[in-house]
């Protein structure tokens, strides 16, 4: 499966795809919008925020890719976007940077989130 039908979620695969420093910027630059997850797999809140991950990235198929970063692997990454804590939630349009948030969030809250991003671009 090609990095395009990954972007469309062409596949049967649920949730986020997983970047690293070496897909990043083709994963932000190829799609309108982009939710990014940095997280850490020794932090509890991250992982309970996982199904609701999950659970919008099935829901906002086709329309906002969601991607999953590991700060452990990859930490440039993280610094080159001032994570220093997780799990952080960074919302990309275009390819550009247009909101951020840090800690957990349940599915009524990540949604309205997301909801406001894309309308505060159109």
């Amino acid at each position: 499966m090609g990095l395009i039908d990954k972007l469309l979620r062409r596949s049967n695969e649920p949730g986020p795809i997983s970047a690293s420093a070496e897909n990043f910027d083709s994963l932000i630059s190829s799609t309108k919008y982009a939710v990014v997850d940095f997280w850490s797999k020794y932090c509890p809140p991250c992982h309970a925020v996982e199904p609701v991950i999950k659970k919008l990235a099935n829901e906002y198929r086709g329309s906002v890719v969601f991607l999953k970063v590991s700060v452990t692997s990859n930490p440039k990454l993280a610094e080159r976007f001032r994570v220093r804590s997780v799990p952080a939630f960074l919302f990309f349009a275009d390819g550009k940077l247009k909101a951020r948030r840090v800690g957990s969030m349940n599915y009524e809250t990540f949604k309205q989130w997301i909801e406001n991003s894309i309308n505060s671009e159109r």
